[in-house]
């Protein structure tokens, strides 16, 4: 009988559809990301670059008539391939070059734009190196998180309590799309990054090869690392076709939001969460306001939970992803048929936030990513159930007051923090006012 375990060790966020994204029409020119560059190179100094033909050597080069002195041409492959790696988009230029970019926040950054030869091949290749280091330092600085890299102590896959440990997974540095991602995530999430009573700093590893729940077919999953620092692990490749931020996503189809900002935001609200409840039971009592009960006859410390139907009955996931179907549970424990998870949807005394809640953290993790995205997202959260979006207003309040002290700052509507006060606290019930007064759906 599988029966959600709100606390087991494995909370990961499930797959959703992972739709390409077109590039924007606004540009950020190379001179841009040339200040980028420059910019950030002043405060951290310039890191080390290694040089990378992997791509241009498997391309035979053609010479023209000039001899050595003219470059040795490359054609679009092995260029289309170094972008698809990395996650970029290119264009061809009218001069014959190709452009290298990302659609990031709703407008197109510009890498680069370099000569389809050798030369320009190294050179695109350092550049992006160099931007991805320096945003890397960026973020470590700013934030005080961190990054695994090739090297480092390795995450071990997941494993059934009792078992032997999973094997070691291999690591790779990330990539610059992803840590974009991530610094959207932290600029609207925060404080949900800082460090708790532990004081260890949040540390993301994105797996090489091999996934770190294969069974769950996930994309992430927030877990302790083998020193027991708070961590979040990414799968391989789960996020390539994933756009960066919610303003990058051309299409609303996939659900009420699919970005690799989103995906973040939802892990490191598994961190609120830790940081937040300081026992079992506070953290129980939060449960049962969202809907959930303890599967009766199940023990406190087997964490079994069940959600309330409006139907009386209670409805336990039967699986870790979305899309499996739930078991209906009666007064003693006992399954007694399946559900689909869109019934136990309609039937949920608390309407979760989106459709991924195979448990009350997840459902608990979704609303926060919901309130911290901010604006129409958190508009949406009310719309669905105006008691959850009560109970994430008061845990995001409470972590706040956790960093900065009580009564010190505020989220406003649209995600930013802001120092409390009368003016700042009557923008926002405006804001909720309206948003309640509009028909779901509406802008």
């Amino acid at each position: 009988m599988a029966i959600a375990k709100a606390d087991t060790a494995h909370d990961t966020t499930a797959a959703r559809d992972k739709s390409p994204t077109a590039v924007g029409d606004n540009d950020l020119s190379a001179a841009t990301a040339n200040r980028f560059r420059d910019e950030l190179g002043s405060i951290f100094g310039k890191p080390p670059v290694q040089d990378s033909t992997k791509f241009a050597k498997a391309e035979t080069p053609t010479k023209n008539d000039a001899g050595d002195k003219t470059p040795d041409k490359l054609g679009d492959k092995p260029f289309n391939d170094f972008a698809r790696t990395n996650g970029l988009d290119t264009r061809n230029t009218p001069d014959g070059k190709v452009e290298f970019s990302l659609k990031n926040n709703g407008e197109k950054l510009t890498i680069g734009t370099v000569d389809k030869t050798r030369e320009g091949f190294k050179e695109i290749d350092r550049t992006l190196k160099e931007m991805t280091s320096l945003k890397q330092l960026e973020l470590e600085n700013k934030f005080g998180v961190k990054f695994a890299q090739p090297g480092d102590p390795k995450p071990r896959q997941a494993s059934d309590p009792g078992s032997k440990p999973g094997k070691e997974l291999e690591v790779r540095s990330p990539k610059l799309k992803e840590l974009l991602g991530i610094e959207a995530a932290l600029d609207k999430a925060t404080p949900s990054h800082a460090t708790g009573d532990s004081g260890k700093a949040v540390k993301f590893y994105f797996l090489k090869n091999q996934s770190f729940e294969p069974s769950a077919k996930g994309v992430a999953a927030f877990e302790p690392d083998v020193h027991g620092n708070p961590a979040v692990i990414v799968d391989p490749n789960s996020l390539d076709k994933t756009p960066i931020t919610e303003r990058d996503r051309d299409t609303k189809r996939d659900g009420p939001h699919r970005s690799i900002e989103s995906v973040m935001i939802h892990e490191l609200g598994h961190h609120s969460e830790e940081k937040v409840f300081k026992n079992p039971a506070e953290k129980a009592d939060f449960y049962k306001g969202m809907g959930w009960s303890p599967v009766p006859g199940s023990k406190p410390e087997e964490n079994q939970w069940m959600m309330n139907g409006r139907d009386g009955r209670g409805y336990a996931p039967g699986g870790p992803t979305p899309h499996s179907n739930w078991q209906r549970i009666d007064d003693k424990g006992r399954v007694t048929g399946e559900v689909s998870p869109d019934r136990v949807e309609r039937l949920a005394q608390v309407k979760p936030a989106t459709n991924y809640f195979t448990g009350p953290h997840e459902m608990l993790a979704e609303g926060l990513t919901m309130l911290r995205l901010g604006d129409s997202h958190r508009t949406q959260l009310m719309q669905t159930d105006n008691k959850l979006y009560g109970m994430m207003k008061g845990i995001d309040q409470k972590e706040i007051d956790m960093t900065h002290g009580a009564g010190k700052f505020m989220r406003s509507y649209d995600e930013k923090l802001q120092p409390r006060s009368a003016e700042a606290e009557k923008a926002l019930l405006e804001r909720e006012e309206a948003a309640r007064a509009r028909k779901p759906g509406t802008k």
